[in-house]
């Protein structure tokens, strides 16, 4: 499976066990400073951009965890100068392809060099004001923990229905890629275009979590649907990812647990369409039932933690076969003490005495509606 290749053409990054550090895109003062020290600074990375462990000094790499892990002040500071071109060196360029067609006096040469001195001075300053402008910001705001999700793999790019979000270049084989969401804010002024969960199996988010080691049986992707209110946790094993498996679990959850208002995704506004399309076909229904929203895995911080460590001791403790044992941990989640409720999922879920809706549930929003709407678990 391919992947990016680390920023310059790293020769060190090529090789299969290298650790890649995405861009920090959603704090624009760090993205700054990686772009400056990196001089790139007319460059905008993308969210599929990396660079390799070799770019950044030990002291910004956190080695205590499971995973090897960047810092929260950590920068790129390694670079091969034969690998960079900085913005001085190109004018210096232009410069001798212009003496090249005229000849230039001393006086020519001595104005380049003050120009290039000049030019050194304000990268210099300015690199400065970003440092002081960064320290501020450490020192008055607490550190951010970043929410990760996680992306399908490269064989994807092969399928017309998935946009480019939805390759993984840089994904490695065996291992799960995590990339950040949106930062979506819950401090919304206008109470009409908030919605608040009140009950269990009211709203719940999906996600589709691989690609992880495949098992005896094929299974490579998981799906994962939870409820905002309860914390209760489905989570199935599938050999792909198509709208058409994702619809056909989502179905069966249904048709046991009953309709829910709505499921809010992250996954693109066209898959979202293809998975609401093959629903209508296996329920008979005309309402959408899952809604495309950015604020899926920001309105509980703590189950997605959870499923995430599970996913992670299932792949390492089980490789060959962790789709046997992946009911087993889910019971374990919904039949445990959730730690932001102080009680089951299970207790809030299955023992209330409400009974499953068993056809679509009636709403005053649309879709659209829906999207633009702030979520709030009372």
């Amino acid at each position: 499976m391919g992947r990016y290749r680390c920023a310059y053409n790293c020769e060190e990054s090529s090789g299969s066990d290298v650790k890649f550090f995405k861009f920090p895109l959603n704090n624009s003062r760090k993205l700054k400073k990686w772009l400056t020290n990196m001089n790139l600074e007319d460059w905008t990375p993308s969210r599929f951009s990396v660079l390799c462990i070799h770019h950044f000094e030990e002291q910004y790499i956190d080695r205590t965890g499971k995973n090897v892990t960047l810092r929260g002040d950590a920068v790129p500071t390694i670079f091969s100068s034969s690998k960079i071109i900085t913005q001085q060196e190109k004018k210096v360029s232009a410069s001798q392809r212009r003496k090249r067609s005229k000849p230039a006096g001393s006086e020519a040469l001595e104005s380049e060099t003050v120009q290039f001195a000049a030019e050194t001075s304000r990268s210099v300053a300015q690199q400065k004001e970003v440092d002081q402008t960064e320290q501020t910001q450490t020192d008055k705001e607490p550190v951010k923990l970043e929410r990760w999700r996680i992306i399908a793999d490269e064989g994807l790019m092969k399928i017309k229905s998935f946009p480019h979000f939805f390759h993984g270049h840089y994904c490695a084989p065996h291992t799960v890629q995590w990339i950040p969401d949106f930062d979506f804010t819950t401090n919304h002024k206008d109470s009409v275009n908030i919605i608040e969960v009140q009950e269990a199996w009211q709203w719940l988010g999906l996600d589709v979590r691989g690609p992880l080691p495949r098992t005896l049986n094929g299974h490579r992707y998981i799906l994962t649907v939870a409820d905002y209110y309860s914390r209760w946790v489905e989570a199935v094993p599938m050999q792909s990812c198509l709208p058409s498996d994702v619809a056909k679990n989502v179905a069966d959850m249904i048709a046991y647990f009953g309709y829910p208002f709505r499921i809010l995704s992250r996954l693109p506004h066209d898959i979202v369409h293809k998975v609401n399309q093959e629903l209508k076909d296996q329920l008979k229904i005309s309402v959408p039932i899952v809604v495309q929203h950015q604020q899926t895995g920001s309105l509980d911080l703590v189950t997605p933690q959870l499923i995430d460590r599970m996913v992670c001791d299932l792949t390492e403790e089980h490789a060959a076969d962790w789709n046997v044992y992946l009911p087993a941990k889910v019971f374990s989640l919904c039949f445990n003490e959730h730690p932001s409720l102080k009680n089951r999922p299970f207790s809030i879920l299955c023992c209330n005495g409400v009974e499953p809706y068993r056809s679509p549930r009636e709403l005053d929003r649309s879709a659209s509606e829906i999207q633009d709407s702030v979520f709030v678990v009372r």
